[in-house]
């Protein structure tokens, strides 16, 4: 009887509790080095190594982490400069054009030769000068449909359905859209960049530079569609 009753009062001892207590005692083995040594654990491809070995290679493959880590900060830190320098160039080329051609040829040669983006179009609408019909949607329906992607933003981050797509690209391969509606109203038109890999544009994503874009052709094209009229 007394030995069933100093049973149940022994407390089990398994594996959390061990863990609470070196957790509770992280100086443990500073107080019992001689432990350490002694200790072993199985190693997937060394075999059997002692505590210390073990925690040596742990601390390796952190250090190897960590410096995996630093190394894709780095390049996606160059990555940002580049496209920041990219649209900061672009804004002062927008500036200084006097057509329409030429704001179309500075957003091509932006998106085409800096950042690799060849897929991008321009849609206006109720053009004051006669432009070509790659510049317009063949229907108010098309520009209604495509209208329906603009919630509480003039910007849309992601992907098109294939009708969208190809109102807008035709047969380029794209898997993903920034496209912008130009204007106060969204009244001036639209312009889309699209990209062949499909998280290259997405809801998530910083839309600053996209912002500030929309912003700035939403102002610089009626007065290029005015001034190009007048002439």
């Amino acid at each position: 009887m007394n030995n069933n009753k100093q049973a149940l009062d022994t407390p089990v001892i398994d594996d959390s509790l061990i863990r609470a207590y070196l957790e509770e005692n992280p100086d443990f083995f500073e107080r019992h080095d001689d432990l350490l040594n002694n200790l072993t654990v199985s190693h997937e491809r060394k075999g059997t190594v002692s505590l210390v070995e073990r925690q040596q290679q742990k601390l390796r493959e952190r250090v190897n982490q960590l410096e995996e880590e630093i190394t894709e900060l780095m390049i996606n830190a160059r990555r940002n400069e580049a496209i920041f320098k990219a649209y900061s160039e672009l804004y002062v080329q927008l500036l200084k054009c006097r057509t329409l051609q030429q704001a179309i040829d500075a957003l091509r040669n932006t998106f085409e030769e800096d950042l690799g983006l060849s897929a991008l179009t321009l849609k206006l609408f109720d053009s004051p000068i006669e432009v070509s019909d790659q510049l317009v949607f063949a229907a108010d329906t098309h520009r209604q449909l495509l209208s329906k992607r603009f919630d509480d933003s003039p910007i849309y981050l992601g992907r098109l359905t294939e009708q969208e797509r190809k109102l807008l690209f035709q047969d380029d391969a794209v898997h993903s859209v920034a496209l912008m509606s130009l204007g106060e109203q969204g009244e001036v038109g639209m312009f889309a960049v699209g990209s062949g890999q499909a998280d290259h544009f997405e809801p998530a994503m910083d839309p600053l530079l996209i912002n500030q874009l929309q912003a700035l052709l939403s102002a610089l094209l009626p007065r290029l569609l005015v001034e190009n009229e007048a002439a």
